[in-house]
């Protein structure tokens, strides 16, 4: 999984075959393939042909909670790939592939996963996902390992992939 200067054109294109001189002395080892990918115009090498759309994602540090992949094919086709799927490295025509941006991601909020638009939004948005309001939850994201109350009245910036808790208020009087 090296970055690195290959062409852009992948048709057919396979890297890191067998050693010659073992295969002349009759040397066993393994018969490996690696497979040259380019994604967003960087060139990532792979050991298999059968990627998932996930993993190809991860070789640019990128998630599908905030963005698609997208197979390039000859004649300006285009496929936009889930990320659970397995992708044909060999497939005819396949030129590399691009990522965009969603227009609705996913963020994370008590561990389970809801869509929003990117951008900023507010702390009662995200708290009504979950059916909770800022009366009565303190909303905080998960950064660096911390989990720091969310101001009420500040607006969050959201891209994808973001982590979300609630916690219910304390302090606030409770009448029977």
């Amino acid at each position: 999984m090296t970055n690195d200067s290959t062409p852009k054109s992948l048709e057919g294109q396979e890297a890191g075959n067998a050693n010659a001189d073992n295969a002349a002395r009759g040397s066993q080892f393994p018969h490996t393939h690696t497979y040259v990918v380019s994604i967003d115009g960087l060139h990532f090498k792979v050991d298999t042909s059968t990627p998932t759309g996930e993993f190809l994602l991860s070789l640019v540090k990128k998630r599908s909670c905030a963005f698609d992949l997208i197979a390039e094919y000859s004649h300006h086709e285009t496929q936009v790939v889930d990320p659970k799927a397995e992708v044909d490295l060999k497939a005819h025509g396949l030129k590399g592939f691009l990522t965009s941006a969603k227009a609705i991601v996913t963020i994370f909020i008590d561990n389970a996963p809801f869509t929003i638009e990117p951008g900023q939004r507010t702390v009662a948005e995200i708290l009504a996902k979950v059916g909770k309001s800022p009366e009565s939850y303190i909303l905080m994201q998960e950064k660096d390992g911390a989990l720091p109350p969310l101001p009420n009245d500040l607006p969050v910036q959201i891209a994808g992939c973001e982590v979300f808790f609630t916690q219910v208020q304390s302090g606030g009087s409770s009448h029977p």
